[in-house]
């Protein structure tokens, strides 16, 4: 009975050891849209990331907090995001697994990794304003921003595309005031800030992308 009774407290602090070593654990939330996942640990996230399920520019944040930050930023993440990951093909879902709210049959859907194509196209079409090239490019480029962005909802990508949508909108009418108003000095004063405001937008946004890094605040004006 003794015996007994002592691999059962032995068991318990057994229990209680591993209990403290796994709360212990760093784990993160996954954000995908405007919805929230997981916790999870490092090696699942590890083990998504190596499924494609994850990308170097998901959004996480660690467990009891709100700091959301992209996921390669994370110190302790860090070193499990290199170049190869970026070019694996991802499924689209993964089984959700310890996700608050969401049952064992759930999927956790993941947007897959998105094209910049159409992005660095937008970017090259506003960027034309620097050779001299008309307006219409400019329009062309802001109709790309529009019909890509769906696709990239939900993925850094998407303020890449906010970005340029604004870009254009914000600009239009400064540009059509300093037209009607171009046979007095003050009109070509709005010209020339609309052409400068969207060139300089243009390359700032042009070398996030090409670092494939997001646009921290797509609704600034700078």
């Amino acid at each position: 009975m003794a015996a007994g009774t002592a691999r059962r407290k032995g068991r318990g602090i057994m229990s209680s050891a591993e209990q403290a070593f796994d709360e212990s654990e760093t784990r993160w939330y996954l954000k995908v849209g405007d919805r929230r996942h997981g916790p999870y640990g490092r090696d699942e996230i590890a083990r998504y990331l190596g499924e494609g399920r994850i990308s170097p520019h998901s959004l996480l944040a660690r467990e009891g907090g709100e700091d959301w930050r992209i996921a390669r930023d994370d110190p302790e993440l860090a070193p499990l995001f290199d170049r190869r990951t970026e070019t694996r093909p991802p499924p689209q879902t993964a089984p959700a697994e310890r996700d608050a709210g969401i049952g064992p049959d759930t999927a956790l859907t993941v947007p897959a990794l998105p094209d910049t194509l159409w992005a660095h196209i937008a970017y090259g079409l506003y960027a034309s304003l620097l050779l001299g090239v008309s307006a219409p490019l400019v329009i062309i480029g802001a109709v790309l921003a529009h019909v890509n962005r769906k696709s990239a909802r939900g993925t850094w990508l998407e303020s890449h595309y906010v970005w340029q949508i604004r870009t254009f909108w914000i600009a239009l009418p400064v540009t059509l005031v300093g037209s009607f108003t171009a046979i007095f000095l003050i009109g070509w004063v709005f010209l020339l800030a609309a052409w400068l405001w969207v060139v300089y937008r243009a390359i700032k946004g042009w070398l996030l992308l090409y670092r494939e890094d997001p646009i921290a605040d797509p609704k600034a004006l700078f």
